[in-house]
């Protein structure tokens, strides 16, 4: 008897994993192309002060649509984080330092920094602070002048920016910043710091020029 029980309750589960293997509806389906990418830059002999807004990351990649004028492949952008590497100094020589300072509004505008030691060179990664609006959401049109951070830097710097993007689907194109002698539809990347100032160029793309 326990044997014969068990074989139905058994058979039981079965029959039930049948029926369920049949959905009742086709499940949520989002077209929206979204993935995580880090960029990359460096500012070569390019040192001092550099302020990136929000148009700044939604400037960074975009196609040619004339031979003087782009438009952004991303509808959106989210700032994750920040890296930086100075170039190691000479034994001997002064400390090179660099810094961060998030701008945002919400919450404490926090300073990040670092300085070279011998040929050990300075390094620092970091995340928009909690609650601050540099955790905010970039998108097309909305608060684009907003400030994000400030980065300090020595000469010959890489610049790591993480950020989460969202391509554009339905929405009308938004114009990026333009150039000249550009290839109508090829993809080109901006300066972090925005094609006027032009200092912390791309790895990797072709720039806006």
């Amino acid at each position: 008897m326990g044997k014969r029980k068990t074989n139905k309750r058994r058979t039981g589960k079965r029959g039930r994993k049948g029926r369920g293997g049949q959905m009742g509806r086709v499940p949520p389906f989002t077209p929206t192309m979204k993935f995580s990418h880090k960029f990359r830059f460096v500012n070569g002999s390019n040192n001092g002060t550099f302020t990136i807004n929000r148009a700044g990351l939604l400037n960074l990649i975009s196609y040619a649509d004339s031979t003087t004028t782009t438009v952004r492949l991303f509808e959106a952008m989210r700032l994750k984080s920040v890296e930086v590497w100075s170039n190691p100094t000479a034994l001997g020589s002064a400390p090179v330092a660099i810094s961060l300072e998030w701008l945002g509004g919400y919450g404490p505008s926090t300073v990040v920094s670092d300085e070279t030691m011998g040929v050990q060179p300075a390094h620092f990664r970091t995340t928009p602070p909690p609650s601050s609006s540099d955790r905010w959401w970039c998108m097309n049109g909305f608060n684009e002048t907003d400030d994000l951070f400030t980065l300090i830097l020595a000469a010959n710097c890489v610049i790591d920016v993480v950020c989460e993007c969202r391509v554009v689907e339905q929405e009308a194109p938004t114009p990026g910043d333009g150039g000249s002698g550009l290839t109508n539809g090829q993809l080109y990347g901006d300066y972090l710091d925005g094609f006027t100032s032009g200092k912390l160029a791309p790895v990797g793309y072709t720039v806006i020029l």
